[in-house]
This record gives structure tokens, sequence and C-alpha cells, in this order.
């Protein structure tokens, strides 16, 4: 008897042990994801986070100030038209443009036999592989309704029924987001500037048709001739996904376009699993990778980052090495904080994306109120971007400035770890220093696809060293 309540004696040591040892640890790991308060600001707050910010100081703004300005007498809607793809298939000027990828893909496998640098078969199998889902069930992914019919007639889920708030459910949202995949999610409140004014639909007899995009009453339908969107889906989830450092830094060659093209697949499967997500719980959804809005700015009012001379979305875990996603719904959900870590002033003294920019998409010059293509938006104040130009020279697997960006270097060496301590501070000089010691050190070279393929694939992405 006396051994049998000793063995029993143990076993409760040993699980109150466990127990201890589980929410010390859980303890441990929340400290590290709950961003600390440093100080507070005339507009929010300084916190910092390893887990959530990649160890940036980051200043986390009320809900109703923006790390951007803009004129609202000049800035308006876009139509889906104008934008470069869609240009491409109406617009006169840009019928002559250099040929196409899969014209390129040829002369390289065929005529090149498979064997040209940063272009071999490997490269195209794996850019091959990236591109699925995005290519074969992107449109589908991307739908308005529901071929589920289980939870139809349950009416709107309460988080109240299980003791929750609705800041509790917005986080549980955020999760749901990362569980499918995304690297980063924020909710904002919807700005209708950023819905476009019409919706690219062209037609064999009217290539350059684009039908209207209303937001009047209550009325969620997807018509012929118009798209309707309720004013009561004032709410946006915004999804990020890291694209592959690696492969990045093989710009411009055909790995960096396998890291776009898995960005645009998780972006497709991503946004159609939590719109499933949310419509199980009672709520209507629309998941959208490029189209319906313009996703970086509703980053950037989720608080997702700050944009860039490159007229990218830059974060501070991943820089400007992100594909954007967006899932709107009517779920009354808690917006997050708009962030700012001193992108654009550090993006005045920089100008590595503008040097290494092969097609001078990129400007050199100051921010302005101004586009400079019939493809820009005119009305805010940043660096405007001519996307022909881009878009005719990333036939050639083009991320140069992602891979050049200070900001999407990892977290792993003392120079970009003082690069995150002393950026937010605003100093010229520094941020100058910093440029200069980031190139001398080797950061932003092209990595070889030979390099790449030779890395250890037992090891994850983050685990490897690379300079």
């Amino acid at each position: 008897m006396k051994k049998e309540e000793e063995v029993k004696r143990k076993s409760i040591q040993r699980r109150d042990f466990i127990k201890q040892v589980f929410l010390g640890s859980t303890i441990i790991s929340a400290g590290f994801s709950v961003p600390e308060v440093i100080a507070r600001t005339e507009d929010g707050v300084l916190v910092e986070s390893g887990k959530e910010y990649g160890g940036f100081v980051v200043e986390k703004l009320s809900n109703d100030k923006f790390p951007y300005k803009y004129n609202p007498d000049i800035l308006k809607q876009m139509s889906e038209k104008y934008n470069v793809f869609s240009r491409n298939v109406w617009d006169p000027l840009r019928q002559n443009r250099p040929g196409l990828t899969e014209n390129l893909m040829y002369e390289r496998l065929v005529k090149g036999e498979g064997k040209i640098p940063n272009q071999t078969r490997l490269d195209y199998a794996l850019y091959t592989g990236a591109w699925t889902f995005a290519n074969r069930g992107g449109r589908m992914a991307y739908r308005w309704d529901s071929p589920n019919r289980m939870f139809k007639n349950l009416g709107k889920w309460n988080p109240a029924d299980i003791g929750m708030t609705w800041r509790d459910a917005s986080i549980a949202v955020k999760h749901a987001a990362l569980f499918y995949g995304a690297s980063l999610s924020g909710i904002a409140k919807l700005n209708p500037l950023w819905i476009y004014s019409d919706h690219f639909a062209p037609k064999r007899d009217d290539r350059s048709r684009a039908i209207p995009v209303y937001r009047d009453g209550d009325r969620f339908e997807q018509t012929e001739d118009a798209w309707y969107i309720p004013e009561s889906m004032n709410r946006v989830i915004a999804l990020a996904f890291e694209e592959d450092y690696y492969a990045i830094a093989n710009s411009p060659g055909r790995l960096a376009s396998a890291a776009v093209g898995n960005g645009y697949s998780r972006m497709a499967f991503t946004a159609l699993t939590l719109a499933e997500f949310i419509r199980a719980l009672g709520y209507r959804a629309i998941p959208a990778g490029n189209g319906v809005g313009l996703s970086i700015p509703i980053a950037i009012d989720a608080g997702l980052g700050e944009l860039g001379r490159l007229g990218l979305l830059v974060t501070p875990k991943f820089g400007p090495r992100v594909r954007l996603a967006k899932v709107i719904t009517d779920m009354p959900l808690t917006p997050d904080p708009p962030i700012s870590f001193g992108v654009p002033e550090f993006c005045e003294e920089c100008m590595l994306c503008a040097e290494y920019c092969p097609s001078g998409a990129i400007t050199k010059g100051p921010r302005t109120w101004k586009g400079t293509s019939p493809s820009n938006n005119p009305g805010t104040y940043k660096w405007y971007v001519r996307g022909e130009k881009c878009y005719d020279f990333n036939g050639f697997s083009c991320s140069n400035c992602k891979r050049v960006c200070p900001f999407s270097k990892p977290n792993n060496s003392w120079l970009h770890q003082m690069i995150r301590m002393i950026v937010k501070k605003r100093v010229n000089v520094l941020d100058k220093l910093l440029v200069t010691l980031d190139q001398a050190s080797g950061y932003g070279k092209q990595l070889q696809d030979t390099e790449f393929w030779k890395m250890d694939g037992s090891k994850s992405i983050t685990a490897r060293d690379y300079k």
C-alpha cells in the first residue's frame, strides 16, 4: 500500500512539474510575442518585438493616424482598367512591348538547351511548380459565393456565446489566417478609396470593357454588367506572404520568379480558406488577390508596414519580400493600428532600389503628389513607379529592388540588427553609413542558382546562412 502511495505521490509531483514547465514556457513565449511598450508618443506608442516586428522599434499609431499623406480633393478611386496588366490587353501604347515570358522560356529552354545560367531547366521546374495553384485554381479561389451549405441556416456567430469579445474574435481570425498559410495578417476598416471604381472585364469585341463597382445598400452580387459590394462589408483582413529570401536573391534569375509564383499560389489558397472560415461563421466574405481593390494601402491601414521608394509595402519582418491578398467582410472585427518605423525617411537616403533597377522604373527623385504614368493614381505623397517599364523588363524574372533593399535582409547579422535598432531615429548620416556598410559587406549581391541548389535542403530557410 505504501509503495502504491509513493508511486502516486511521485506521479503527482511529475505532473505538477510538467504543468509548471509548460506554463512557464507559455508565459515566456507569450512575453516574446507581445510587443514591449518602450515609450508613448504624440501619435501612439513605441514598441519592440523580435517575433512580431523582426527587432525593429515600431510606432503603433492611433487608428485615425496613418503613415502617409493624401489629398482628398485629388485622390479618387482607381479603375482596374488602368493598371499595367489590364492596359496590356487594350491600350495601343502597350502593344509593342517586349516578348512575352513564354517566348523567353522557349528561347532559353530549347535554343539554350536549358543550360543558361540562372535560367536552367531545374530553375524552370521550380518556377512551374510554384505557379501551379495560382494558374489552375486562382480564379475559383476568388469566388464571392461558397459551395458549402452546411452552416447556411445557423445565423451569425456571436463570440459572446463562448465567452469571447470581438477583440478576441479578431485575434482568432488573424490566427486562422496564419494557420492557413499567411506570414502576416492585420485588420483594417475598409477605406472606400481603395476599392476599384470599375472591374476590368474585357470581351472579344470590346477589349477595353470595364463594369462599375457599386457600394450602395445591401446588394451583394456579381453580374455581367456590375459588381455590388454592400456598405456593411466595411472590414478587411490584409494578408502578407513571405517570399523566399534566397530565391529572391537570385534576381534577375528564374528562381526569383519561382518565389513570386509561390507567393501567388499561397495568396489564392489562403484567401479562399480564410473566406470559407468567415462564411462558416455566418458572415459574408470576398477573397481577393490583386483584384477588387488596392492591396498596398489596405495592408498599410491594417498595420503591416509602410510604403517604400520602390512602390511596394515594406514590412518590419520581411521588408518588401511579400505578396499581398485580402478578404473583405461584414464581420465586425476590431481594426489594428497602422505602424511607422522610419521607412520613407530611410528611403530618402538609401536609393539602392533605384540604382539597381535595370528598367529605370524607380525614381531617384523626391516624393511628389503627381503620377508619371496612366497606371498611377495621383493624390498621394509618395514615389511614383513607372509600372510599364517594370513590367517590360519583368519577363526576365526581376526582383532586384527586393534583393538589394536593406529591409529585406534577415535579422541574423550585427549590421541588420543595428539597422533595426536605429532606423526609427531618422539620422540621415547614419542611414547613409548603414547603406554603405550593407553594400560593402556583400549583402544584396546576386545569388547564383548553383549556390541555391547546393544549400542544405534539410534546414529551414531561416536556418541557412547567406551573406
